[in-house]
């Protein structure tokens, strides 16, 4: 069976991140903050599934994304391949553009730590990206 592909931008100005905190409807770490992205579509790769949804979600352009992590997340049901990218430029402004989120907001890491965040290999992914 194909594993689903899913994208996420950590998404970096000056020395704060951009994270949204996931709705509380959503069945994956609701309620809890995230690096935006989503499932790439068919025939789409991960590049362009982190583009398109960074887009969808933020109103934010990526110019330009290198791969950081590469992973298999287990699921009760079924794992899902993620494939996280550091966004080195963009350009435009982040809003809250889709449910995914109920808000979006700029950490610094020390704001983070405090933070309940959807992922817990996050922090480190993070701290690389500084």
């Amino acid at each position: 069976m194909e594993k689903v592909i899913c994208a996420g931008a950590i998404i970096k100005k000056k020395k704060k991140f951009l994270l949204g905190k996931r709705s509380k409807n959503k069945k994956w770490a609701p309620g809890k903050w995230d690096i935006v992205g989503g499932k790439a579509k068919k025939n789409e790769s991960p590049e362009e599934a982190c583009f398109r949804e960074t887009l969808e979600e933020t109103g934010i352009i990526i110019r330009k994304q290198r791969l950081v992590k590469n992973m298999l997340v287990p699921e009760e049901k079924d794992a899902f391949r993620y494939f996280i990218f550091f966004v080195e430029t963009f350009s435009g402004k982040a809003k809250n553009l889709s449910k995914e989120h109920s808000k979006l907001r700029w950490f610094t890491l020390e704001q983070l730590e405090k933070k309940k965040l959807a992922h817990p290999i996050y922090l480190d992914l993070l701290r690389e990206c500084v």
